[in-house]
């Protein structure tokens, strides 16, 4: 995963260079140390925003929905944006973010892998050996390249897209404690702990967000569960959150 994130970043940044030199185009670091360009009506920015936000569940199965915890997040930032402007205060874009899924349950309850690492469902500390969870999460990291219109008004942006995505399989991880008192931290192997839970390869979503001064609030649909049936919790969700940087 590193090595895919690194790639593509080394990539874009060569690109953008070899085309401020060839073009002569307007070539500088933002005052947030990303990297932009700009030659007539075409531009280019890497890490243009960075967003946090909650996940609400629509349609989910009856096991997740009634032992889900309170927090099921999301974060996600830019990588790169190419950007069209047809006019001074408009924009079409298309860019490649990167998404960090979050899904935990109520404290009683776990992630469980099946034997074949491929496969996790929702089980009860009952009968279990185990005396307290202190974490047990299920994370999906995706790719997800969303078209976007953006229109700024003074202040204000306003900006409307959709999304493809490529969902990487999810991973399993877990810390407790035993019933004899010994802690058990499965973050890189063990029974609770897996890497390659499979998830649906490719989904998409629609969004919308509107911000003031750069600072604002998104929201996301996501009509398609991450995980394939019978390997994952089943479920669609509408996603609330704050985003920064858009606008600047």
């Amino acid at each position: 995963m590193k090595k895919i994130i690194s790639s593509i970043a080394v990539a874009t940044l060569f690109c953008l260079t070899l085309s401020a030199q060839g073009n002569q185009g307007n070539f500088e670091f933002g005052e947030n140390a990303d990297f932009s360009i700009r030659k007539g009506i075409f531009s280019a920015e890497t890490v243009s925003y960075v967003a946090f936000g909650d996940h609400n569940l629509l349609k989910a199965d009856s096991d997740f929905e009634t032992n889900k915890g309170k927090a099921l997040t999301e974060f996600f930032m830019n990588i790169v944006e190419l950007r069209v402007h047809p006019y001074e205060t408009g924009m079409f874009t298309l860019g490649v973010d990167f998404d960090w899924d979050y899904y935990r349950l109520r404290n009683t309850y776990f992630w469980q892998p099946d034997a074949s690492k491929e496969k996790v469902s929702i089980a009860s500390m009952e009968g279990s050996g185990l005396k307290r969870i202190k974490k047990s999460r299920l994370s999906v990291r995706t790719l997800s390249v969303p078209l976007a219109f953006e229109q700024r008004f003074d202040k204000f942006t306003l900006r409307l897209g959709a999304a493809a995505e490529y969902n990487f399989p999810a991973i399993s991880r877990f810390k407790g404690e035993s019933k004899d008192g010994a802690t058990v931290k499965e973050w890189k192997n063990g029974e609770h702990f897996s890497k390659q839970i499979k998830t649906n390869p490719f989904t998409y979503n629609v969004f919308g967000a509107l911000s003031y001064g750069g600072v604002g609030v998104y929201v996301k649909y996501c009509p398609v569960t991450q995980f394939e049936a019978g390997y994952g919790p089943q479920f669609k969700s509408i996603t609330f959150g704050i985003i920064s940087g858009l606008g600047m």
